[in-house]
């Protein structure tokens, strides 16, 4: 097995720990037994349990990860881990801007694949809000950014809608669940990932049918 390899097997197991049980519930030795390694690997690989936190939280944001990285990974600079996020936030928000003036079906592909992408680094904040209080600030700004741009296209395109906003945090807040609680934060989690996409998809229809 690669570095990449295994690199990819302990991002799947500590995202998912980090949510159930948390943060600081979770040791290093729960995370390799999860990602089937040596504990003595994950060690080679990371300084610690904080480094591997922030490699969970870079990896999330698009194209951000350096390959050409030294073993073990050390700890990430807040400012650093700050900056991309904001920059990872603004482009989706541009994506959202472009997509959003006349077509739903666009609005939610958008939303579906975003939240798909980030759906355990949420988990993450939201279970472990003190863990990174600047992330978890940027997280909440950003879920009240996406409420608006949602709703300002509901109050373009439905204003016939009694309240255009709320119908935007329906919506946002209907797709978070599907993509990030039902997958990752559910006691039917293994049943839930049997038939993801199918399930997904029905959502999205019903959505697609009950707003356009």
């Amino acid at each position: 097995m690669t570095d990449e390899e295994k690199l990819q097997r302990i991002y799947a197991a500590a995202s998912e720990l980090f949510i159930q049980p948390g943060y600081h519930e979770t040791q290093m030795q729960m995370i390799a037994q999860r990602a089937q390694m040596a504990v003595g690997t994950l060690y080679r690989l990371f300084s610690g349990k904080e480094s591997l936190l922030d490699y969970v939280f870079l990896t999330t944001l698009p194209t951000t990860v350096d390959r050409l990285q030294t073993f073990p990974l050390q700890p990430v600079d807040s400012r650093e881990l700050v900056r991309r996020t904001e920059a990872a936030y603004a482009g989706w928000n541009h994506q959202l801007a472009g997509q959003q003036a006349t077509d739903f079906d666009q609005l939610l592909t958008a939303l579906f694949t975003a939240f798909k992408r980030y759906a355990r680094y949420f988990l993450i904040l939201e279970h472990n809000p003190t863990v990174n209080p600047a992330l978890t600030a940027l997280y909440r700004q950003q879920r009240q950014e996406i409420y608006q741009r949602v709703g300002d296209f509901f109050q373009q395109q439905r204003p016939e809608l009694a309240d255009p906003q709320r119908n935007g945090v329906i919506v946002v807040d209907l797709v978070f669940w599907w993509c990030a609680h039902k997958r990752y934060d559910s006691f039917e989690t293994e049943m839930a990932r049997s038939d993801d996409e199918q399930m997904l998809a029905v959502v999205r229809d019903m959505l697609r049918r009950s707003y356009q």
